[in-house]
């Protein structure tokens, strides 16, 4: 039974949960040799999701005019419009790659518009927390998936929720938010009596890198630095500031 859950984030339709878990685990488990605590490795889970976004020979790759629809839907195309112009879509094409912003459209695009992708992800967390589960850490996309769940299970008896290169402060994705926020808050996520959040310099990810803007003075903001890998999973995770969060939540 897992003790702490790991939600990664998008980008992971090539791979499996077992490679994820052959990443995750160790980093966490160094996290935490920093500041001298440990746990078993068979005390984390990871919620896989990716494979719900694989292509197919069947079905097919989006077209760019599927995932303009997409984008249209979430409302990513107003937002990146009142930014960057009516050729907002292109500029961040150039900026980051056509490709990762194609996936970036077909992952969070459609987990905001299509109810039953979003449950089926949603389901994935669910099947690995357990009454014993304490502590759920989320990387990306992930926070996004891991919130949302919390909120819709206030039963559950996870205490401590870790967020790591977040998007969830972001005007876009706070918007797509369920639940809705309140009067410009976050709704709070469920049982949850501890939220740190940690956001690296140079994340692009992190539009809104202080989450207590959004969801109240209840969050812990805390910064890293991640070098040239500021928005990768592994950093974050193996990182002191990293570890004492999450020692602190084994502890209590």
């Amino acid at each position: 039974m897992a003790t702490i859950v790991g939600v990664h984030g998008a980008f992971h339709q090539l791979w499996g949960p077992h490679e994820v878990a052959n990443r995750w685990i160790p980093a966490i488990r160094d996290g935490l040799w920093h500041v001298s605590s440990t746990i078993d490795p068979d005390e984390i889970d990871i919620a896989f999701y990716g494979d719900v976004f694989r292509p197919n020979v069947v079905d097919g790759r989006p077209t760019d005019e599927e995932l303009l629809t997409v984008a249209r839907d979430a409302g990513l195309t107003d937002v990146v419009e009142a930014l960057a112009g009516p050729d907002g879509l292109q500029v961040i094409a150039q900026a980051v790659g056509k490709e990762s912003l194609r996936q970036l459209i077909n992952q969070l695009g459609r987990y905001f518009t299509d109810q039953q992708l979003r449950a089926t992800v949603r389901r994935r967390v669910e099947s690995v927390v357990t009454p014993e589960t304490r502590v759920i850490i989320a990387h990306s996309m992930g926070t996004v998936v891991a919130y949302e769940t919390l909120c819709d299970h206030p039963e559950w008896s996870v205490e401590t929720l870790i967020t790591i290169g977040s998007p969830l402060g972001g005007g876009w994705v706070f918007g797509q938010l369920e639940p809705s926020p309140v009067d410009g808050v976050g709704v709070w996520p469920g049982s949850i009596e501890r939220w740190v959040n940690i956001a690296s310099v140079g994340d692009r990810a992190c539009e809104e890198p202080e989450l207590a803007r959004r969801f109240g003075d209840r969050v812990t903001d805390l910064g890293v630095d991640n070098g040239h890998r500021a928005h990768d999973p592994e950093p974050y995770l193996n990182a002191p500031t990293t570890g004492r969060a999450l020692a602190a939540a084994l502890e209590r």
